[in-house]
């Protein structure tokens, strides 16, 4: 037999969490055809990989390249900064927002040279825009209309719904009824929930309802007890989530692993506020003489929960260098004003990006040991050295696995790549892909368990991560000894019935 890829001496860490062992791994086409000695069999091209682990590409199902960054995959299809990190597939349309329609957005990028798979969710938010539903909650017509078009995007291949950020005049009740077409198409619901804050146990309570009511598999974007107010409630979050399982309820949750997030300083200011300023025609009104006291007391209660101003920090996706990089506080100070009203200014302004740190690292812990959790960036397709950038967006995956695997002793390297790979694919049901079996599509992460680790830092965040010598796309080699190779492997996946 010669195979078109041989694969020689490494551990198999196979994705479903069972011990390693060390095999040869033979590709024919785009699927694993053998694994096995394979020590006779020729091949038109090998890779030596003795002493390194040999697992499934590892997949990140929650991630935000379909926008941001120049535009997102459309405009930057050949960025590197996630199959480095051995990402072979993305699932982006998170948070509440997705491309539209989803149909001629993916046929657009099959057209482009990207560096691994790509699929979406649709977005709730972008489906009520369509819909034409205002700052109100919506009726029962604007409701069977969202619901048509969910039915167009899951018929168009996607994963299933998201929702993220949503104001108080989105019930429940709406929400739960707009998912329900992605659960009868076989999707999911996967949340930014409502609260992540003080509020987390009544928003994950809500997340929770939608999922009963609707039928959808329950993914909760990012988990983490967000400032100060949520750092104690951890134990609840978890019990909460346990019992919803026990009751039968597919509900997981995904984990990048650092302490701060990152978003935009518009969540400084309380979204209603910002929805009253657009009815008055621009954030420009954020300023009007019966507002400006709520923006104050609402932005200073925000600069609380996190702890101060210093631990906001200013990451504009385009470079803006009279912030980049600095936290509230500072720039507060060269302007000579109160830290709010900078927040506000920069509100204001608009498409401001910060880093808020504000989580504990032993709850961070907590949730990626937790057997319901499981690996995912948050992250965005980086140019590398433009912009200030989040170090998730570069050592996500090598993180997970070389500093909490390796060096901490949370998992064993077999837990770690289960959680990379096989557990997102299950859950979105990616059948061809999460586990080195034959048949399966023949994406694979090749790295050094002593060797693995990120290297980008909030300081100095556009480094590319260590120990990943060879990455495999569909068959074909996408990184080999450390450098992308010149091929662009990557194909769109649609939802399958």
């Amino acid at each position: 037999m010669t195979f078109d890829l041989l694969i020689r001496g490494g551990t198999i860490v196979d994705g479903t969490g069972a011990a390693g062992y060390v095999a040869d791994v033979g590709i024919v086409g785009d699927r694993i055809h053998a694994i096995g000695d394979l020590s006779a069999a020729e091949a038109a091209d090998s890779i030596d990989a003795t002493g390194l682990i040999v697992a499934p590409g590892f997949i990140d199902v929650h991630n935000h390249a379909n926008n941001e960054m120049d535009g997102g995959i459309l405009n930057i299809p050949g960025v590197e900064n996630q199959v480095r990190q051995g990402v072979t597939t993305l699932i982006a349309g998170n948070c509440g927002g997705s491309p539209w329609p989803i149909d001629e957005h993916l046929e657009a990028v099959a057209e482009l040279p990207i560096r691994q798979n790509y699929g979406l969710l649709v977005g709730m938010d972008t489906v009520r825009a369509e819909a034409e539903v205002g700052a109100e909650p919506a009726n029962d017509e604007q409701i069977a209309r969202m619901q048509d078009l969910i039915r167009e995007a899951m018929d168009a291949g996607a994963f299933g719904v998201s929702t993220g950020y949503f104001p108080d005049f989105v019930t429940t009740d709406e929400i739960a009824r707009v998912a329900e077409p992605a659960a009868e198409a076989g999707g999911l619901y996967a949340t930014h929930m409502r609260s992540e804050a003080g509020p987390i146990l009544e928003a994950l309570q809500e997340a929770i309802a939608v999922g009963e009511r609707s039928g959808c598999p329950v993914q909760i974007s990012h988990i983490k007890c967000w400032g100060r107010h949520a750092w104690d409630l951890v134990d609840d979050v978890l019990e909460m989530i346990e019992a919803a399982r026990e009751r039968g309820l597919d509900i997981t949750a995904d984990r990048y692993p650092y302490v701060a997030s990152f978003s935009g300083v518009a969540n400084v200011i309380p979204s209603r506020l910002r929805i009253e300023a657009g009815r008055r025609g621009g954030l420009e009104h954020l300023r009007d003489d019966d507002l400006i006291d709520e923006v104050r007391e609402g932005a200073e209660a925000f600069i609380d929960e996190i702890g101060g101003p210093q631990n906001l920090v200013f990451a504009p996706l385009e470079p803006m260098p009279k912030i980049d990089g600095k936290n509230l506080h500072e720039v507060a100070q060269e302007r000579d004003q109160e830290p709010w009203r900078t927040a506000m200014e920069l509100t204001i302004q608009g498409s401001v990006s910060c880093m808020f740190f504000v989580m504990r690292e032993e709850n961070v812990r907590r949730f990626m040991q937790h057997p319901a959790v499981f690996a995912a960036s948050d992250g965005h397709l980086r140019v590398l050295g433009k912009g200030v950038s989040h170090p998730r967006n570069y050592g996500t995956f090598p993180r997970w696995i070389g500093h909490y695997g390796r060096d901490e002793g949370l998992f064993t390297v077999e837990e770690v790549v289960r959680k990379c790979t096989s557990m997102p694919a299950r859950k979105y049901g990616l059948h061809d892909r999460g586990e080195l079996t034959p048949r399966r599509i023949a994406d694979i992460t090749i790295f050094s368990w002593e060797e693995i680790r990120d290297t980008a830092t909030f300081e100095d965040p556009h480094h590319y991560p260590d120990g990943i010598p060879h990455v495999i796309v569909a068959g074909k080699v996408a990184v080999r000894d450390g450098d992308v190779t010149d091929g662009a492997y990557g194909r769109v996946l649609r939802r399958r019935s």
